[in-house]
């Protein structure tokens, strides 16, 4: 695996800069708007909930479920700023489904398990990353990250959280691999955090020191996100983040065990680049 360090002498050029941080009035995304500010970004905060405290930055009520919602977020930050440089798709919720238990209605039939998780973990990211790539200036490029977790990595009791930072990993590798096809200079990052001490668990730092487990800050993950805004070096990438260690696991572990899986056969991805020659 890859580690590096993230310096505050990587954290720069920011000034002038725009950014959309959805999810942005706690956790993660609260952390990443005041970093963001203080680093000199016209920053553009979307939730659904006002921040904490008013800043030096634009607030725009935002439900990430609704694509109207989304539009409305990027056409104020285009409005207020006139451009749009960075974009991260932070917004999230805990797991709230229960596949195993369904509840009923009044006459006794299953109700659908609770699509929340999927709507906000991975269909806002889907659809905020299409709207960003709109967007951002295509002469000039910019930057997206993804917000993805280290559940997406392994197999994890909580399905629907796991199953939507899946499809986060998913798209964000395919996303970044369409970019570099299209010509578009737009970099596609994701982040992969390990546990974070955030409200998509409640009490989770108490919880898991209770059973010797680290709960790291907000703000090492929002250097993370910062980073991958500032750096022109890296694309395509997926970096974990665990307890203040960030390692780049894309193209040194995910890529290299694909290529050993296939061996010396075409990738599938080859294969489409092909399909779609017979068709130009």
């Amino acid at each position: 695996m890859t580690d590096f360090q993230i310096n505050d002498g990587d954290l720069t050029g920011f000034k002038g800069k725009v950014a959309i941080i959805t999810g942005g009035s706690s956790g993660i995304g609260l952390a990443t708007v005041e970093l963001l500010v203080s680093l000199g970004a016209l920053v553009v905060s979307a939730d659904v909930q006002a921040p904490p405290n008013t800043g030096d930055f634009l607030f725009v009520k935002t439900d990430v479920r609704s694509w109207a919602d989304l539009v409305k977020l990027f056409k104020a930050a285009k409005d207020k700023h006139g451009r749009i440089d960075y974009v991260f798709a932070n917004a999230g919720i805990g797991p709230r489904a229960n596949y195993l238990a369904l509840e009923v209605d009044e006459n006794g039939d299953p109700k659908a398990p609770n699509q929340d998780t999927l709507d906000i973990n991975l269909n806002s990211v889907v659809n905020t990353a299409t709207l960003a790539a709109h967007y951002i200036d295509k002469a000039e490029g910019g930057s997206i990250v993804l917000m993805g977790s280290s559940t997406g990595l392994h197999p994890v009791r909580a399905i629907d959280y796991s199953t939507a930072k899946s499809g986060v990993l998913g798209f964000g590798r395919g996303f970044a691999r369409l970019m570099e096809v299209a010509g578009v200079p737009i970099r596609v990052n994701i982040l992969a955090p390990s546990w974070t001490a955030t409200q998509v668990l409640p009490d989770l730092k108490d919880l898991l020191a209770a059973v010797s487990e680290v709960c790291q800050p907000t703000s090492v993950v929002a250097r993370a996100a910062a980073y991958l805004m500032a750096t022109k070096s890296r694309h395509g990438e997926v970096i974990f983040v665990r307890d203040g260690k960030y390692k780049e696991i894309e193209k040194a572990v995910l890529r290299p065990a694909y290529d050993s899986i296939k061996g010396d056969t075409l990738s599938d991805d080859d294969v489409l680049a092909k399909v779609s020659a017979l068709g130009g």
